[in-house]
């Protein structure tokens, strides 16, 4: 991957550079055996890249690799992204999207279109994931106050779409949160998260069980080859249709990344 070749398609236009060096890490990035990390961006192009930078430029937002970033599924957004493109295209927004957490105290009340809402938070240097029961999302601009409230059970529905749960299980915290604002602006502002909706939701398939457990999810997301997978059934089958229907799926993955 040529870091110049892409500022110059790029025009050395802004966010350029940074973006650059960002796919020339991902290219390069080793794991700790020495081998590359992500197999999936190596017969990737210079112009691939670039028309990413280019789709998610068409928001006005820079892909600077910390907010938006890119996985083997597709680009990745995480919360504050959410909460820049509502700034981009109503920068007066109040926007609050926060956890709840077992313990919390929360409240919430709509008058007369007005959010009323308060949290008070316990233990506020004691906050473990396996203690929230929740999350809100509270966006105030001259479209109007709304507010957008869901479940851990809600969350980890969503959970069980994405088509890995890598950065699940390494940032369960940020992507909670991006879920919770998500859920918001697709139920309130889907006419400006239109494009960043079907560039994200690359990384997600509502095909997969979402009665899965989790821990399957993890085991099966973690196989590589067709013939772990065959191997991995057989010594569990019989856990129910929706362990049989995530194997089949990710049978499919798995012959599609072979093809690539």
């Amino acid at each position: 991957m040529d870091k110049q070749k892409i500022i110059k398609l790029l025009n050395n236009c802004e966010g350029s550079e940074q973006f650059a060096s960002y796919i020339v890490r991902l290219k390069n990035e080793k794991n700790k055996d020495g081998s590359l990390k992500n197999i999936w961006i190596q017969k990737r192009t210079e112009e691939e890249m670039v028309d990413l930078f280019n789709r998610v430029l068409e928001d006005k937002l820079i892909f600077d690799g910390k907010h938006i970033t890119l996985q083997s599924t597709g680009i990745s957004y995480d919360y504050v992204a959410y909460k820049n493109r509502m700034l981009v295209v109503y920068p007066e927004s109040k926007i609050d999207v926060s956890l709840v957490y077992d313990g919390d105290k929360f409240q919430v009340a709509k008058e007369n279109g007005k959010v009323i809402y308060s949290h008070q938070i316990n233990n506020p240097f004691q906050r473990e994931e396996k203690d929230i029961i929740g999350g809100y999302c509270v966006i105030i601009n001259k479209r109007g106050e709304f507010i957008t409230m869901l479940s851990k059970a809600d969350i980890d529905k969503h959970r069980k779409t994405a088509k890995t749960d890598f950065i699940w299980r390494s940032w369960f915290v940020e992507m909670a949160l991006k879920t919770i604002i998500k859920k918001a602006v697709k139920y309130h502002f889907a006419d400006i998260f239109e494009n960043i909706e079907e560039n994200d939701n690359e990384n997600y398939n509502l095909e997969n069980p979402v009665e899965l457990d989790l821990e399957y999810k993890k085991e099966i997301d973690e196989i590589k080859t067709i013939e772990e997978l065959k191997e991995y059934y057989k010594n569990n089958k019989g856990k129910g249709a929706d362990f049989d229907k995530y194997i089949s799926i990710r049978k499919e993955q798995l012959k599609n990344e072979e093809t690539k």
